[in-house]
């Protein structure tokens, strides 16, 4: 008797499943795509014979370059350590500069995100870095750090959605933002620095 309450509770347990209103849930059978299934309650085939995969997207997700953000909130807080191998880039006129910034995106595609990348958020990270690496390279080091970074966002995030619909991520980058731009010591950062002064006393 007991084990056949068991098997009932089993039986029911897994053939229901909750896909959430910022969800969409993608149904495989025996390991492979059946359909995609809307947000409520759902009947799925009982014992692993349907599994399901819920994909949050209505929600923006985001990636860091450069630093991590180990909490959210109004007073958020950051992690010390520092990441110049996603940092590091080397301008137009051949500077060095450290570069913070982070992307937000959407998942639009839920059977894409699932299974035409083996490793979502690692291609994600490799071509956002390509990117902007790219951009920064193409500007001098007072265009990043001044005129240009508005641009550099712009035509980053152009790039980069370019390049997941070309690889078929089934994401939309909704924004890209550069968040800490530091120059090289020396010359240029006094240069810069006496720039900034020079702007605050007018």
């Amino acid at each position: 008797l007991i084990v056949a309450a068991v098997v009932v509770l089993w039986f029911v347990f897994s053939s229901y499943y909750l896909v959430d209103q910022k969800e969409v849930a993608v149904l495989l059978t025996f390991g492979k795509y059946t359909r995609m299934v809307d947000p409520g309650l759902h009947f799925k085939l009982p014992f692993g014979i349907q599994k399901n995969l819920n994909v949050p997207t209505q929600r923006i997700l985001k990636e860091e370059f450069g630093f991590r953000t180990l909490q959210s909130g109004v007073q958020s807080v950051y992690s010390d350590a520092d990441y110049p191998e996603e940092s590091t880039m080397l301008t137009g006129d051949l500077n060095i500069v450290d570069v913070e910034w982070i992307i937000q995106y959407q998942i639009v595609d839920a059977k894409a995100w699932l299974f035409n990348v083996q490793d979502e958020r690692k291609t994600i990270r490799d071509i956002s870095q390509s990117v902007i690496n790219q951009l920064v390279g193409d500007r001098t080091i007072f265009d990043v750090i001044g005129s240009e970074r508005g641009n550099i966002e712009n035509r980053g995030l152009e790039l980069m959605n370019d390049l997941f619909t070309k690889y078929g991520l089934g994401i939309r980058v909704t924004a890209v933002q550069l968040q800490n731009i530091v120059p090289p010591k020396g010359q240029v950062q006094d240069a810069f620095e006496d720039v900034n002064k020079a702007i605050q006393d007018r």
